[in-house]
């Protein structure tokens, strides 16, 4: 038997958080910790050599897609709040 690489799980949860991120943002956290475990697993899959790249570089940009979204969010009320 051939001696598989096993796929990352920080990228596997990095990719699920920043999905949950387009979702559920609470002002941008959530796409940051998607962000974060994205970029420690695929620190760790490129030291150890496991599975699991492409979705860690998939969760890194909807991960900063949803903190983008998450900083616009907060400037939008921001601005309706201050007009009232």
């Amino acid at each position: 038997m051939e001696n598989q690489a096993k796929t990352n799980g920080l990228a596997i949860a990095g990719f699920v958080v920043s999905l949950v991120s387009l979702l559920i943002n609470f002002a941008g956290i959530v796409g940051l910790t998607g962000t974060i475990l994205s970029a420690v697993g695929l620190s760790q899959i490129n030291s150890r050599g496991e599975k699991g790249k492409g979705m860690a570089i998939a969760g890194l940009i909807i991960g900063i897609i949803g903190i983008v979204w998450g900083i616009i969010s907060i400037a939008s009320c921001t601005a309706i709040l201050s007009g009232l």
